[in-house]
């Protein structure tokens, strides 16, 4: 927590010195509009991932189950320190540097921007600096991800949505589905540690494909074809 009152000072300052603007630029206030876009960022993720692994799991025949030695309490601290992750990522990415980086180069770059930056932390983040393949992959997956990310900011200039898409995503892959080795056994486990069925080379490299570009194309087909159609830049406040 502490770490993210540091990224909001900093962030003061920046817009402060270098726009000549405060944090209200990242668009804190509660408004009903952003408090819907917050709930449908959470729901998208969450519908999209749960879909996809309940269909994998019928072609592999390895449905999921509820894990026995998972609690309350459990569920409640993973949450917190997901959510602390999440807010401390958004301020650096999606936070006082892409709002002044759409104000100097335009929105664009700007966004393109933040989506290569968040791609090379994750090469970090995640460990995988120093292995091409894996390098390449990472900066791919998260690449794509930080772009819709930091594209739902620019559409509603309001961390609001950007952050129920990231949540949202780590918590349908992290916590619903144990997907994240480093968090270990979650709220779903698989049956079988292995597969009973392999669904072949072809169909394996589309299930890839679809788990991780799938969703980064499928949001940026909402944000720019659907949001731009609802979402208005100044919402009313509550």
């Amino acid at each position: 927590m502490l770490g993210i009152i540091v990224e909001l000072i900093i962030s003061w300052l920046l817009l402060k010195l270098i726009a000549k603007q405060n944090l209200s630029v990242l668009g804190f206030a509660p408004t009903w509009p952003r408090v819907a876009e917050l709930f449908a960022g959470l729901l998208w993720p969450i519908l999209y991932f749960g879909v996809f692994e309940y269909i994998v799991s019928l072609l592999v025949k390895n449905p999921y189950r509820i894990n026995p030695d998972y609690y309350l309490n459990k569920f409640w601290m993973e949450n917190i320190y997901l959510f602390k992750s999440v807010a401390f990522e958004d301020l650096i990415f999606r936070g006082a540097l892409l709002y002044i980086l759409i104000k100097k180069i335009g929105s664009q770059k700007a966004v393109l921007c933040s989506a290569i930056a968040f791609g090379v932390y994750h090469w970090f983040s995640w460990n995988a600096f120093g292995n091409p393949v894996q390098m390449l992959i990472v900066f791919t997956t998260t690449g794509m991800a930080g772009y819709v990310f930091a594209l739902a900011y620019e559409k509603t200039r309001s961390l609001y949505l950007p952050f129920a898409l990231h949540f949202g995503c780590d918590f349908a892959t992290m916590i619903i589905f144990s997907q994240d080795k480093g968090m270990g056994k979650q709220l779903l486990l698989k049956t079988f540690e292995k597969d009973p069925v392999s669904p072949g080379t072809f169909v394996s490299v589309i299930v890839i494909a679809i788990y991780f570009i799938g969703f980064g194309l499928f949001t940026w087909l909402l944000l720019t074809k659907v949001l731009d159609k609802f979402i208005k830049k100044t919402p009313s406040s509550i």
